[in-house]
């Protein structure tokens, strides 16, 4: 009798060492599973071998692994989507926290300031190097609202002015952060500057022979019609000064009509030869009376461009006056030369005059823009003749540039299309 219960006690006992072998091996295989889970390998096996008590943790392991896998690709898709959005969005972006050191920025950032590698890491001061840009982002952090401000910063020879738009952010841990969003205005203050330019220089131009006019008009109705010397002499000038307004006005509407592309263009084929010869003849008077030598040069016979004739003939007519005027002195020569260079025909209009400072070169195609302003009010320009010249010729779908070396003289470059016939008989 007690032979078999030793039996029975050691292959129970046999069974439960079994069992008990199985059930730890179960949970060494569990917590690999784990271990595998916290290092982020989310890849279980389909079937762990576990024990029946350990298959319902066995479920809940590998319920766990699927939820981490879907957050994690859920997680991934809004970075992505965000780092999508940041690297599209033109304006600069940054993050900060609560010690001013930059956490997010977007590529937009480095490219507006220049920044040599990402600004992740470093501090407003460190990434900017402008006080103004360090006190906004610190009042806006401090106050928690919404902060604005304009800031310009010189960079190279044109200062730039930035637009900086912040606002908090609550971050981890509760902390106060700011989001900036960073826009570059520099052209919409130069657009202002010209603008407020443009009216003042409007008013000015409109103001002086006005008050001529009107001085005239007291004296002739205060007696001054009984002097018929005078008032012959009053009429004149007013009649001058009315000339100089008509001028000014129709200098505007051109303007005004090039820059909104509402010119409307009446193209025909036009022999540059022609037009230059018949602009010439219209000057024969003051090149008569400067004694100037106004010569024309072209080395091709097909000179021919699709282009509206009256428009055209005011370039050349702008720019052989502008010679006239401020290049007035003895031996004075003005060449036009044009060629066939391709598709495209090269006119140049070139004077031994006095040429343009370098300085005022870049800006001699602008509205207004007097190289000499105490002189060209004497003269009577309107500072209008150089930018309808460019707007024109840009309308026409061309080119005009300048070349000047002062004390040498000036050359300006007009490109224009060749008539579309004539490229046509060419090729044949």
């Amino acid at each position: 009798m007690n032979y078999y219960w030793i039996i029975g006690i050691a292959a129970a006992a046999g069974i439960l060492f079994l069992a008990l072998r199985r059930y730890l091996a179960g949970i060494v295989r569990l917590r690999r599973g784990l271990r595998r889970v916290a290092h982020d390998n989310l890849d279980m096996p389909l079937m762990l071998d576990l024990p029946r008590g350990l298959r319902a943790a066995e479920r809940d392991l590998k319920a766990i692994a699927s939820r981490i896998r879907d957050l994690d690709v859920a997680a991934s898709k809004e970075r992505f989507g965000l780092t999508a959005i940041l690297a599209s969005v033109t304006e600069g972006v940054f993050i900060v926290d609560a010690k001013m050191k930059i956490r997010l920025g977007n590529a937009g950032l480095e490219k507006m300031f220049g920044l040599t590698g990402s600004p992740v890491g470093r501090t407003v001061m460190e990434t900017f190097r402008n006080l103004e840009i360090q006190q906004l982002v610190e009042d806006a952090l401090r106050e928690g609202r919404s902060r604005r401000g304009e800031i310009s910063l010189e960079q190279g020879r044109t200062p730039r002015t930035f637009e900086f738009s912040i606002s908090p952010l609550a971050m981890e841990g509760g902390q106060n952060g700011a989001v900036a969003v960073v826009h570059n205005i520099s052209k919409i203050k130069s657009l202002e500057r010209v603008r407020r330019e443009f009216v003042a220089n409007v008013s000015h131009e409109l103001r002086t022979p006005l008050t001529i006019i009107n001085g005239y008009l007291e004296t002739l109705l205060e007696g001054g019609m009984e002097d018929r010397v005078m008032a012959e002499n009053a009429l004149g000038v007013m009649f001058r000064h009315s000339e100089r307004l008509k001028h000014l006005t129709d200098d505007l509407l051109v303007i005004s009509q090039a820059e909104s592309r509402a010119v409307s263009l009446h193209l025909e084929r036009v022999d540059l030869r022609d037009l230059v010869r018949r602009v010439v003849a219209q000057f024969d008077e003051p090149i008569r009376a400067q004694q100037a030598e106004i010569r024309i040069t072209t080395a091709d016979e097909d000179l021919v461009v699709e282009a509206d004739t009256l428009k055209l003939e005011q370039v050349f007519v702008n720019l052989l006056d502008n010679a006239l005027k401020y290049g007035n002195r003895p031996g004075l020569t003005v060449e036009f030369y044009a060629e066939r260079l391709g598709p495209r025909v090269h006119l140049q209009v070139s004077d031994n005059g006095p040429g343009i400072p370098y300085e005022d070169q870049e800006h001699i195609f602008e509205r207004f823009y007097r190289v000499h302003k105490d002189r060209a009010r004497h003269t009577g320009g309107t500072g209008l003749g150089l930018s309808i010249v460019r707007n024109v010729i840009e309308a026409h779908g061309g080119e005009v540039s300048l070349q000047s070396i002062p004390g040498t003289g000036s050359t300006f470059h007009v490109v224009l299309p060749a008539s579309e016939s004539v490229r046509l008989s060419s090729a044949a």
